[in-house]
C-alpha cells in the first residue's frame, strides 16, 4: 500500500465553509413535509432521520450530529463510519437511498508553473500539462485523462476517488453498535462487517423497523487501496504504482432521501 507518498490535504470536519459547499440536500421522496439541514421526515412521520458520524477510540462509539456527508483527508484503506439516527413512531418499512455522488477538487490546490506545462499540486510539482489537459501514459499507453484545464480553472476527468470508494452496509443495529445478538462492540476492522462491500455508486438501505422509538442503520465508506492503485509514468519518466492520481480530491454525497414502504 502506498498510504505513506498519499498527500493529506484537508481534515474530515464540518466547517461554515464545508457547509456553504455540500450542505446535505435532505427530502421525502414521497410527499415533502420538512427538510431541514441534517433531518428528513416522512410525511405522515412516521419516520424521522439523522446523520451521524462515528469515531472509535478506547474501546467504544462517539457518534456526532453532521450536517454534511464530504470526505477530504483520506488515505487508501481508511474507512469512514456513519448511523441514521430513525426515530419511529410505530413499525414500518422506509428505504434510505444516497446520491449525488461526486469527486470534486477543491480551490487553490492545484496550480499551473512558471512554464504553463508544469501542474503543481500544493505547492509540489507533480504532472505535464499538455494541450490543456493532464494525460496519464503507462510507457506509451494512454490510461486516461487525469485533468482538464480552461479558464483557469481544473477539472476532473477518468480518473475520480468517488469510483474507488467501497458502501459497507451493517443494517439496523444497537445504540452501541453491537455485533448482532452480543454485547461486543464492532470495531473500526471492515471485515467484521456482516454484508458484502459494494461500489460507491446509487446506493440504498433497506431497513425493517419493529415498532416505535429509536433506531439506527449504519454504514462505512472504505477507500480501497486496491482501487486507488495505479501504475503510470510519473513526471521523472519513470513507471511507479500509486494512488497519487487521487490526491488533493474531495468525495461528495450531496443527497439522500427517504422512502417509507420501499421494500
Amino acid at each position: 500500500m502506498k498510504k505513506n507518498i498519499f498527500i493529506n490535504l484537508i481534515t474530515l470536519t464540518v466547517t461554515s465553509l464545508l457547509l456553504v459547499l455540500v450542505l446535505m440536500a435532505w427530502y421525502v421522496s414521497n410527499t415533502v413535509v420538512t427538510a431541514s439541514g441534517i433531518t428528513a421526515k416522512t410525511a405522515d412521520g412516521t419516520f424521522e432521520l439523522l446523520l451521524q458520524r462515528g469515531e472509535y477510540a478506547n474501546n467504544s462509539w462517539t457518534w456526532t450530529d453532521t450536517k454534511s456527508l464530504s470526505i477530504s483527508n483520506m488515505q487508501p484503506n481508511d474507512v469512514f463510519f456513519f448511523r441514521f439516527k430513525i426515530t419511529a413512531k410505530s413499525a414500518g418499512s422506509l428505504k434510505v437511498k444516497l446520491s449525488g455522488i461526486s469527486s470534486q477538487i477543491p480551490d487553490d490546490v492545484l496550480a499551473l508553473g512558471s512554464d504553463n506545462k508544469s501542474v503543481y499540486v500544493s505547492g509540489t510539482k507533480y504532472y505535464e500539462l499538455t494541450s490543456n489537459a493532464v494525460v496519464i501514459k503507462n510507457g506509451e499507453t494512454t490510461l486516461g485523462t487525469l485533468y482538464n484545464y480552461s479558464n483557469e480553472t481544473f477539472t476532473l476527468d477518468d480518473f475520480l476517488v468517488h469510483e474507488t470508494f467501497n458502501y459497507l452496509d451493517y443494517g439496523l443495529g444497537t445504540e452501541n453498535f453491537y455485533k448482532p445478538d452480543t454485547t461486543t462492540y464492532y470495531t473500526t476492522d471492515i471485515t467484521e462487517c456482516p454484508n458484502e462491500a459494494e461500489d460507491l455508486t446509487d446506493i440504498s438501505a433497506n431497513y425493517t423497523i419493529d415498532g416505535a422509538g429509536n433506531h439506527y442503520g449504519y454504514f462505512a465508506l472504505e477507500f480501497n487501496d486496491a482501487k486507488s492503485l495505479k501504475t503510470y509514468t510519473h513526471i521523472d519518466g519513470v513507471s511507479k504504482t500509486d494512488s497519487n492520481l487521487y490526491q488533493a480530491q474531495t468525495l461528495s454525497i450531496s443527497t439522500i432521501s427517504v422512502e417509507s414502504g420501499q421494500l
